[in-house]
């Protein structure tokens, strides 16, 4: 079922040269959206001086890095190749031929989007689509299967709730127990006055 869905989507590629440009910038270029948007966050919590987006945006790194390790460690541990390795695929653009399960950009973006609930429900909810984008683009251009995305949709949203459940409180609290003394110690007080 997973190749037949696969075949279904990856079969769309090459008729259409605009959607294949499309398809190519959301499976390889979306990405920098997000991290930019997280990015914004933090930055706009420095120059607001605003610690609740600077947690959040901290917060959300620390979740989407233990998604990734967390990704990396099934990936080793329970191998799958990628869709182009073993079969003739419409393979958009070229990749290394490492582990298909799961979807790195998926679960990657996926992280991103529902770490910034708490800034802003909108952005979040656009993020959520965009990522629902980047995964689709991904079997698209013949890099992953769909159930590569979906696993890491599904790892993405478990390890986001218990990451919410258990560590996101003390994480934030280290963070500004941290960023209290460098302010300090470099005397930017000025720059953080709520602190």
């Amino acid at each position: 079922m997973n190749i037949e869905f696969f075949r279904l989507i990856n079969n769309l590629a090459n008729k259409n040269s605009i959607l294949d440009k499309i398809m190519i910038f959301f499976s390889k270029d979306a990405l920098y959206i997000f991290i930019a948007a997280l990015a914004i966050v933090f930055i706009l919590g420095a120059i607001q001086k605003k610690s609740d987006y600077r947690k959040i945006a901290v917060s959300t790194f620390i979740l989407t890095s233990i998604n990734l390790i967390s990704s990396f460690l099934i990936g080793n541990i329970y191998y799958v190749d990628r869709p182009f390795v073993n079969n003739k695929v419409n393979l958009l653009y070229p990749h290394v031929k490492d582990a298909s399960f799961p979807s790195d950009h998926s679960i990657g973006t996926m992280s991103i989007a529902l770490g910034l609930t708490r800034y802003n429900k909108v952005i979040s909810f656009l993020l959520t689509v965009l990522s629902v984008m980047v995964g689709f683009s991904r079997v698209y251009v013949g890099h992953h299967y769909p159930m590569d995305v979906i696993g890491a949709y599904i790892i993405a949203f478990g390890v986001s709730y218990v990451y919410n459940l258990k560590l996101r409180n003390k994480v934030e609290s280290l963070y500004e127990a941290v960023e209290r003394k460098l302010v300090f110690r470099f005397g930017l007080g000025k720059l953080y006055e709520e602190i």
